[in-house]
């Protein structure tokens, strides 16, 4: 139960569940908004090997009103991965997964005089995460502000310390979820002025995300539904009727037989004074991996939040939309996913839940703002009901979403325009909407005009942008990066465009040899033009040719990135430090989603990036690597097994391979995936369409890879998924390992688990790149295993020769 006024203290933990749903919806979700010779081994690493010989923590954050200077030349060191863990970032969830900071670096006071910022850094000796919460003077932020660190909190899991920090209207208050160590996701409050950290519920479960007004008296949370055994008396008597259950839910005893709801949140709404918090049902899924997204009203009376819908309507495969038809494609059990979200409102005061209307949202998400007087809600990227006899409208709807306004009073909708608009926020006080032009833009921090409008009557139209008469505006807070410039937070007077330096994050950045970043042009083996960073390894010398490791999508040049677009498996700084060069290639190609051109359109432009520096006479082609993670993790087994360049050396991470097992494994629990899976290959892995599936699929393939293969699984389910890969290879006696690391998250978070990732990829490229060993001596092991898989042999286990 919440209460404002109970002192106390926080903290959460989760285990590397990512089930065979989430994981592959995660990757789904992930890529819109920026969006798988010799003996083999299965190594489970020991994660804490990695924490005994690390270099000392860094600070959380420095104070600078100046650009850090660099060091002298002689005495910068390469980049390590350490280094990288260290790293003082921004806190704010969605820009650690890839986002661009817009909007995310500051959060002002209602009366604007106060902001703070979100900082998070790991500390590599107790494996964990920290993260502070910075309070700034708006009024200084020109005068050589210091600010004041209110809270610092650290976190053992793979969640956030602080997240979802919103202020109340007595601009004292802030409310957010966070942790301690070895405690749940909870509710805090905290006073600014005293500094009072509150603990505002005890849930047994997971918070995983929450909205309030604007008073804090009232307050909507979800927290994830608790995992219960199978093994019941009921069903040691009669067993278990298998239909939506996920395969390791039964394999290890427990989840929730009959229906995916371990992997769901539920819903709960509180009025301060109340005793108890309400349970609220919805019709649609709130799933418990992925926060929803949710807004309350100003006056506390509705909630509009997106579900996954758990009925579909036929009519709905009729809108034009690739992504929506694919999740259409399917066929699957009552209570299985449909991947399909829906806006539903929920009267907070009776309890009672409707979905808004018969249409699905965006498969690039949607936006939504109330009006100030909590009478109607504005939502972007919508569909609108196809139950219209204007055959001109019918076509309207179905090939475009809307930004529409939705009246409570009587349920009906307003259109308010049918442009490609991301919703930014309806000002109650100039009485405008706010929107950017160009959803996927606008997602991935390209400057985008900017729309407004204003309502006249019952009609809205476009305007222009006024602010109230002498209402000073605030100053932009945001974070000054590039490809070649480490964060700052920067404020910026938007009238002159005058800047000033807040924080540098990482000052000891001077003492490191960080890689040179050029962003490139090249054309792909089929003559279209792709663009990618190459990082240049910090010693180069002209005219030496260097090996090369491609690390295969998310390339934005508006980011500072030491390993790349994420944590898992990449390493650029720390890999150009130890003499590669590594080129960031910027796929997918999403005019290609979902077809059988997809894997073939990526493994082109790998090859041409090979061609393209090999001509520029910057790399030995013969010494050539590739890290796929995600869903590049089918882009390079694709790769391997359908290319004529020679790679020689390989490494995979958590991902989808569109193969024929992973198809079979998730099916009855996810049919829109597998109804991906059907739309690559024209149909399911039999009848007709099997033939495409034996000739394009990597895995009906494996045995003409001949690259020594790294495969990294992130908990069960990535074993499970990826294991044909493993077992496969090490059958025909291939140079494959597998590592697992059982709490591993799709994005790695823990530091140790990070090490394993990320240095043992540096280290397995250099091995067989460029025939180095590390002298660790914890990593003698390491080093016998790969000598071994390196010494021809042709022989499997049993004997049967492969050669």
């Amino acid at each position: 139960m919440y209460s404002l006024k109970e002192p106390n203290h926080i903290y959460r933990e989760e285990s590397g569940r990512g089930t065979i749903w989430s994981r592959l919806t995660r990757i789904r979700a992930f890529l819109i908004c920026v969006l798988l010779t010799g003996s083999a081994y299965l190594t489970v690493y020991c994660n804490r090997a990695f924490c005994g010989d690390q270099p000392a923590e860094a600070p959380v954050a420095t104070i600078s009103t100046e650009q850090s200077t660099a060091a002298a030349g002689p005495t910068k060191r390469p980049v390590t991965i350490a280094d990288s863990i260290q790293m003082t970032r921004l806190g704010d969830l969605k820009y650690t997964n890839g986002w661009p900071s817009n909007g995310m670096v500051a959060k002002f006071s209602p009366d604007g005089r106060h902001f703070v910022v979100i900082l998070r850094k790991g500390n590599l000796e107790a494996n964990t995460n920290e993260y502070s919460l910075a309070l700034f003077e708006t009024g200084e932020v020109f005068r050589s502000p210091k600010p004041r660190v209110l809270v610092s909190l650290a976190s053992s899991s793979n969640r956030p310390a602080i997240d979802n920090v919103r202020w109340l209207d007595d601009n004292d208050t802030i409310l957010f979820l966070g942790e301690r160590l070895g405690e749940q996701t909870q509710l805090y409050s905290l006073k600014c002025s005293s500094k009072e950290l509150t603990k505002l519920t005890t849930s047994a479960t997971n918070l995983t995300s929450f909205v309030t007004t604007a008073s804090g008296q009232v307050i909507v949370h979800t927290a994830k539904n608790p995992v219960s055994p199978f093994l019941t008396e009921s069903v040691k008597r009669k067993g278990i009727t298998v239909t939506s259950e996920y395969v390791t839910d039964l394999i290890r005893g427990r989840g929730s037989y009959g229906g995916n709801e371990v992997e769901d949140a539920s819903l709960f709404v509180e009025r301060l004074g109340q005793e108890a918090e309400a349970k609220i049902a919805t019709h649609g899924r709130i799933s418990g991996i992925f926060p929803p997204e949710m807004s309350l009203s100003p006056d506390g009376a509705h909630l509009l939040l997106q579900t996954e819908a758990t009925h579909v309507s036929n009519t709905w495969s009729e809108y034009e939309d690739q992504f929506l038809q694919s999740s259409m494609h399917q066929s699957g059990p009552l209570g299985a996913h449909t991947g399909i979200l829906q806006y539903e409102l929920v009267d907070t005061i009776t309890g009672d839940s409707q979905v808004l209307f018969d249409a699905p949202i965006s498969s690039f998400g949607s936006e939504m703002a109330w009006s100030p007087d909590s009478r109607s809600v504005v939502v972007s990227d919508v569909y609108l009901p196809l139950n219209v006899d204007d055959p001109a409208e019918l076509a309207l709807r179905k090939a475009h979403t809307f930004l529409v306004e939705f009246k409570m009073s009587d349920g009906q909708f307003v259109k308010v325009s049918q442009d490609d608009l991301r919703l930014l926020n309806w000002d109650p006080k100039a009485g405008y909407l706010a929107c950017d032009v160009g959803r996927i833009d606008s997602l991935n921090g390209k400057t985008t005009p900017k729309a407004y409008f204003r309502k006249s009557g019952e009609t809205w139209s476009r305007s222009t942008a006024r602010g109230q008469a002498g209402v000073p505006s605030l100053p932009d807070i945001i974070l000054d990066e590039g490809m070649n410039t480490p964060p700052r937070i920067v404020a910026v007077d938007p009238p002159t465009g005058r800047k000033s330096i807040l924080m540098d994050l990482n000052p000891q950045f001077q003492d490191l040899a960080l890689a040179r970043v050029e962003e490139i042009t090249w054309k792909d083996s089929r003559g279209n033009e792709v663009k990618g960073g190459l990082y240049w390894p910090p010693d180069y010398i002209a005219g030496k040719k260097y090996p090369v490791v491609i690390q295969t999508h998310g390339w934005i040049t508006n980011r500072f990135w030491m390993d790349g677009p994420f944590t898992t498996a990449f390493a650029a700084q720390a890999m150009a430090g130890k003499g590669f060069f590594v080129l960031q290639d910027d796929g997918p190609d999403w005019h290609l989603w979902l077809t059988s051109k997809e894997a073939p359109k990526a493994m082109a432009s790998y090859e041409g990036a090979i061609d393209y520096l090999d001509r520029r006479g910057l790399i030995d082609r013969n010494r050539v690597g590739i890290t796929g993670f995600s869903r590049t993790y089918w882009y390079v087994t694709y790769t391997l097994t359908h290319s004529k360049h020679h790679f020689a050396a390989a490494a995979l991470a958590d991902g989808v391979d569109y193969s024929y097992f992973q198809y079979m494994v998730f099916s009855n629990a996810d049919p829109s995936a597998a109804g991906e899976f059907e739309q690559v290959y024209g149909g399911p892995p039999y009848g007709k369409s099997l033939p495409q599936w034996i000739k394009e699929s990597p895995s009906f393939l494996m045995d003409k890879i001949e690259t020594p293969l790294r495969i990294q699984t992130l908990g069960p389910e990535s074993v499970l998924l990826d294991w044909h890969w493993y077992s496969g290879l090490a059958r025909l006696g291939k140079p494959v390992e597998m590592i697992y690391i059982p709490e591993g998250t799709h994005v790695l978070e823990k530091p140790w688990d990070r090490m394993v990732s990320q240095q043992g990829n540096v280290d397995w490229f250099c091995f067989w790149l460029k025939g180095e060993e590390d002298p660790d001596p914890t990593k003698a092991e390491q080093y016998k295993r790969w000598r071994e898989l390196r010494s021809p042999r042709g022989q499997t286990a049993s004997g049967v020769n492969t050669r």
